[in-house]
């Protein structure tokens, strides 16, 4: 078919060859679901195509306007031609035909539905607003405005949300957002942190990145220190009553927001404006003392820390005793304006003079008492010190004048030490073991007491025992096997047969009946008797 042939259809039903038929590139459909087109190919090759395609022709050929779907899935059928109705259109009736065709189908990707839209609206001669969008479509101008803000997001999000990963009202919360906080966003739309991959990680509702968008992107303009209207704070930036990033200034485009609430979404604007507007106002007042939230001073600019400075809000002849010192006026008050912070570009009245009874005087009074402390420390250190070098000197002259073999005075010391480093109940089964019994029931206090005593009053074989026993207690209360311990070792020493204790222990506990009392006997057991 030539293109003369061509041109003269005006409007025509006919079967095309596939062969004839380009496709075109204004399609807002931009991706095909491959199941999807198997399963329509396996229905053209039974019962063909029962929807003619609508095509225009162009160039001795014919474009598709609308049933690029069905082209793809004919050309899989392996049929040679189509049925299609020829007509003639110009670029825009085109374009504005695949975006009403399309926008009438379920499936169409929202991203894919707002390039539709700005390929309208930047058409030469179209004449295309949003408000004439929504008649030719018949959705609403909000609906449109929103779909083409999707424009918005980087390439990354935009990756994502067209993987199906995220939602439209999620993704069109971060479109309306500053590229450079929009990644950031996309990372607070899912949960679990700690997946093995992002994939698992599961979708929040879109309810709750609104609300962390509202407390961490979202700045209020409500009490700004700057003018909204002055084009000048920041030349390029323009005012912010007429600035598109303000929630307040497109009703359409962010409708979710609370009417009273007039915030930028533009964080690194709104600090140069408030960056801006504190150089104006330490050039017009060079007395201005410029303050820190931090208390620390930093590099970033010459601002006195949190800790050297009292902003003050007092009314005069406040000079009641409870009256905190910041609500106290004195003579050293200065203006002030914050430079960082959520006060940021606010002035202020501050006393920075340390000197000051009134503001400073119980930080005088503070580090004073620091400095008693520091210095109380120090003293107690010193002391500490001086001690454990007197016992060491102790030690060493003893040690010098302490020749073997050693007596009973040496030997009552060694006992004395090891009684009294046994835990209670070890204290307890020694008394017992030397006959000692509690006086009465609940006094068992006076057995560890008992134990200390004895040995302060044993003497000569009995002493050596006593130091025996202590060690041997104390390895006896062990839980870990007996193998090659000191135990066993003793064990050894006096021919101790530990298998045959050990066969006799264990027959004792078999022998020994279990007593395990079930929830009900227990409940039978407290519950009165009825007589």
């Amino acid at each position: 078919m030539s293109t003369t042939e061509a041109t003269k259809v005006t409007q025509d039903y006919r079967n095309v060859p596939i062969a004839q038929l380009k496709e075109s590139s204004t399609n807002p459909r931009k991706t095909f679901d491959e199941k999807g087109l198997q399963e329509l190919a396996e229905s053209i090759r039974s019962k063909g195509v029962l929807l003619p395609l609508l095509v225009r022709p162009v160039n001795g050929h014919y474009e598709i306007v609308t049933g690029e779907r069905r082209y793809r899935a004919s050309k899989l059928a392996g049929r040679s031609s189509v049925p299609a109705t020829v007509r003639e259109l110009t670029d825009e009736e085109c374009l504005e035909i695949q975006l009403i065709e399309n926008l009438l189908r379920m499936d169409l990707h929202p991203f894919e539905e707002a390039q539709g839209f700005r390929a309208l609206l930047d058409r030469e001669g179209g004449g295309y607003t949003i408000e004439k969008l929504a008649a030719k479509t018949g959705k609403n101008a909000s609906f449109i405005a929103k779909r083409l803000c999707l424009l918005n997001l980087i390439p990354s999000v935009a990756e994502v949300f067209a993987a199906g990963r995220i939602g439209v009202e999620h993704a069109l919360l971060i479109a309306k957002l500053a590229p450079e906080v929009q990644e950031d966003a996309l990372r607070h739309c899912f949960d679990g942190y700690y997946a093995a991959d992002d994939k698992e990680r599961s979708l929040v509702p879109a309810s709750r990145l609104l609300a962390w968008i509202e407390q961490n992107v979202y700045l209020s303009l409500k009490s700004v220190p700057f003018s909204k209207d002055d084009e000048t704070l920041v030349p390029e930036a323009g005012s912010c009553a007429n600035c598109p990033k303000r929630t307040g200034f497109n009703r359409l485009l962010f409708s979710e927001v609370r009417e009273d609430s007039d915030s930028c979404t533009n964080a690194a604007c709104f600090n140069r404006k408030l960056d801006a507007h504190i150089a104006q106002r330490v050039a017009r007042m060079p007395n201005l003392v410029q303050i820190s939230n931090n208390y620390r001073s930093t590099d970033e600019r010459p601002s006195l820390p949190r800790r050297d400075y009292v902003e003050v809000v007092a009314r005069r002849n406040q000079k009641s005793k409870d009256t905190p010192p910041e609500r106290k006026l004195c003579n050293h008050l200065k203006p002030a304006i914050h430079t960082d912070g959520i006060e940021k570009g606010r002035l202020a009245k501050v006393c920075a003079n340390p000197e000051c009874k009134i503001h400073f005087g119980n930080r005088q009074k503070e580090e004073e008492q620091q400095i008693r402390w520091k210095a109380e420390r120090l003293a107690a250190n010193r002391k500490a010190k001086q001690t454990v070098t007197l016992r060491h000197r102790i030690l060493a002259e003893v040690l010098k004048r302490a020749k073997p073999p050693f007596g009973t005075d040496e030997l009552r010391l060694v006992a004395q030490h090891l009684v009294s480093s046994l835990s209670h109940d070890l204290a307890c089964r020694l008394a017992k073991r030397h006959g000692f019994e509690p006086s009465k029931k609940g006094q068992e206090w006076e057995l560890a007491e008992k134990a200390r005593s004895l040995s302060k009053t044993v003497n000569g074989p009995a002493l050596a025992s006593l130091v025996w026993e202590a060690m041997l207690l104390t390895l006896a209360a062990s839980t870990s096997e007996i193998k090659d311990d000191l135990l066993s070792n003793a064990a050894k020493l006096y021919s101790v047969d530990v298998k045959a204790l050990r066969r006799q222990t264990e027959k004792a506990e078999k022998n020994r009946p279990l007593k395990l009392k079930t929830a009900k006997a227990k409940q039978e057991k407290e519950q009165p008797k009825v007589k």
